[in-house]
């Protein structure tokens, strides 16, 4: 093992300025167990990649995420466009408001819990999906999405008192009020499933058009602090999963809602959900479409969204028995 110090890269701002206090706490139980850590602190948007592109092109063979899935998504993007030749293992010390990420990583959380993960935690390797636009690219851990789900990172400032899947749902609500569907025309190639693995058929493509409420494409099976709009997910099964409500209006939708925060969702006629290894996302008529990356409102607006996956690209340090 490295003699190196840990590094370890900390959103002091996440979840309302929690993640400095769990900063404390983590290197305080570190340093208590003779790890010697270089703790990095993020000062604005953007910077974790940075830190992370940094530590990468430094030689680091493991370090720490203090932070939610937006800190997770800039790390990722800026270990796999570093140029490194070797990524290095990322631990997650999850300070967020969803943490949808780190539940496909572990069911146990709190800084007391991490230095036994660096001791005996495995690597795993999981998934990202890849997304180009015509004036950009990015990487995301586990969520890429359209429709109300862009007006509820609008919304969520008014609950930002409130936990996760609550927080979700209220900005959700407020949100669904002011939303006007919009048209999209997606491509999708991979293999497809109507209500469940047990129904997966051979690789095909297929196109899905009209308005929607909600589109994502996922790596994993949760959004919104554990919304299950994938629940068939798997984070390192080398594929992404669609799952694309449509726009029958307001009140069949909120009929849908408990049915989709517990994942019993796939057989509703109002949605359509797909195991894939590609997809294109557009506005029919070429305009642009605002979309998020991992919780967080993309830069810019784009007529077309092609997204892929990148199997097994980020390495994660997970328990030992899972």
């Amino acid at each position: 093992m490295s003699t190196a110090p840990l590094r370890v890269i900390v959103n002091p701002a996440a979840s309302n300025g929690r993640g400095d206090r769990a900063a404390r706490v983590l290197l305080r139980e570190l340093e208590g167990q003779g790890v010697p850590c270089d703790a990095r602190y993020t000062e604005a948007p953007g910077h974790a990649s940075r830190l992370a592109a940094q530590a990468a092109l430094d030689g680091v063979d493991r370090m720490v995420v203090v932070g939610g899935d937006g800190t997770i998504h800039e790390v990722a993007g800026g270990l796999l466009d570093s140029g490194a030749d070797r990524v290095p293992t990322v631990a997650i010390s999850p300070v967020g408001t969803g943490n949808d990420f780190y539940r496909m990583v572990s069911p146990r959380r709190g800084p007391r819990e991490l230095p036994r993960l660096l001791r005996e935690g495995a690597v795993k390797r999981f998934d990202v999906g890849r997304v180009r636009w015509e004036n950009g690219e990015r990487v995301f851990v586990n969520l890429l999405g359209v429709g109300v789900d862009v007006e509820v990172l609008r919304c969520r400032a008014l609950y930002s008192r409130l936990p996760g899947l609550p927080q979700y749902l209220a900005s959700f609500l407020h949100a669904l009020a002011r939303f006007r569907p919009q048209d999209v025309d997606i491509e999708v190639a991979g293999s497809a499933r109507a209500a469940g693995p047990e129904h997966a058929v051979g690789s095909e493509r297929q196109r899905i058009r009209g308005k929607t409420t909600l589109s994502v494409i996922t790596v994993g099976p949760s959004i919104g602090g554990g919304f299950m709009i994938n629940p068939d997910a798997e984070g390192s099964d080398g594929r992404l999963d669609l799952c694309h409500i449509g726009a029958p209006g307001v009140v069949p939708v909120l009929r849908l809602v408990p049915k989709v925060v517990r994942g019993r969702h796939a057989g509703s006629p109002l949605v359509t959900m797909r195991r894939l290894d590609r997809a294109v996302i557009r506005h029919p008529d070429g305009e642009p479409i605002w979309f998020e990356l991992d919780g967080e409102l993309a830069p810019e607006p784009a007529p077309e969204l092609r997204v892929e996956v990148i199997p097994g690209a980020f390495p994660v340090l997970v328990s030992d028995d899972q």
